[in-house]
């Protein structure tokens, strides 16, 4: 009697990588290398503005939150029924989650701004310097998963 195989399919593995990309914890982090590398500058700049779009209506959304928090546990303060460190607390919070949400913005605008040739990055570079600024690129993607690392030991210590 033959065992089955325990190496998994192309099938299997096709799978396996279309569930991944739902699950952040289980696909592969972004490489900022490959992503350099193999898109448009346009694309890059859509993406980022994409992303820092969706970031910035995202602490929208909870800074507004916030405000009705503070809207809601003001009167509460004035009567006494609640401490009013616990309305500082809470107005510090939202004035946390507004100021990212403004460096967001600014972040966006700067991007939005932001004149790109079109094509490719290397076809910016001198062909004789192509070589070093894959390196430098390579060093630059090393620097932010180190960043990404550090943080993530950071906010679970």
């Amino acid at each position: 009697m033959t065992l089955p195989s325990l190496l998994p399919t192309a099938g299997t593995l096709e799978f396996i990588a279309d569930r991944a990309a739902l699950c952040p914890g289980l696909r592969e982090p972004l490489s900022v290398e490959q992503a350099v590398l193999a898109r448009d500058l346009t694309l890059l700049k859509r993406e980022a503005a994409d992303a820092l779009a969706a970031l910035g209506a995202a602490h929208a959304l909870v800074t507004s939150a916030r405000l009705a928090q503070v809207q809601v546990l003001r009167p509460l303060v004035e009567k006494g029924e609640v401490p009013g460190e616990a309305l500082k607390a809470l107005a510090a919070d939202y004035q946390g989650w507004q100021n990212d949400q403004v460096r967001l913005f600014d972040a966006l605008a700067l991007v939005m701004r932001m004149q790109v040739p079109q094509g490719q990055v290397l076809e910016q570079v001198d062909p004789a310097l192509r070589e070093q600024a894959k390196q430098h690129l390579t060093s630059l993607s090393v620097e932010y998963q180190r960043r990404q690392l550090q943080h993530q030991i950071k906010r679970q210590g």
